[in-house]
């Protein structure tokens, strides 16, 4: 009878395994919460361009509204100020431009930098 080596994960295999998955998920908790909160800043945008009388509004009053929505949704790491801009179409339709970046210490000197920009055209009537 002929012995026959055993195949399979070794010790070191199935450890640097863990790893690069550990990496990962430890990245995926770091980055999840910022792509989180760019989708209540984009449900935000969608409700006050749809609220009624928003298209009669003027920046002020979308700016307001917007901080409203952000109040509710919990959103703080951004400036409504500083990051809302308007922009026209061809055709002559508002459209809100949100453009912000997030800076995300991963560890020791290396970091995330994601950037976002979400655009709404203004048509509440």
């Amino acid at each position: 009878m002929a012995w026959r080596r055993e195949r399979g994960a070794s010790l070191w295999s199935a450890l640097i395994c863990v790893i690069v998955i550990g990496f990962w998920v430890f990245l995926a908790f770091k980055i999840w919460p910022s792509y989180l909160d760019n989708w209540q800043i984009e449900k935000a945008l969608a409700s006050v361009a749809k609220q009624p009388g928003a298209a009669s509004m003027g920046r002020r009053g979308l700016r307001a509204a917007l901080r409203r929505e952000f109040s509710v949704g919990y959103v703080s790491h951004v400036s409504v100020h500083k990051d809302l801009h308007f922009q026209r179409t061809a055709q002559g339709a508002r459209v809100m431009v949100f453009r912000y970046h997030v800076h995300i210490p991963i560890m020791a000197n290396i970091a995330a930098d994601l950037r976002f920009d979400d655009r709404h055209a203004v048509t509440g009537r």
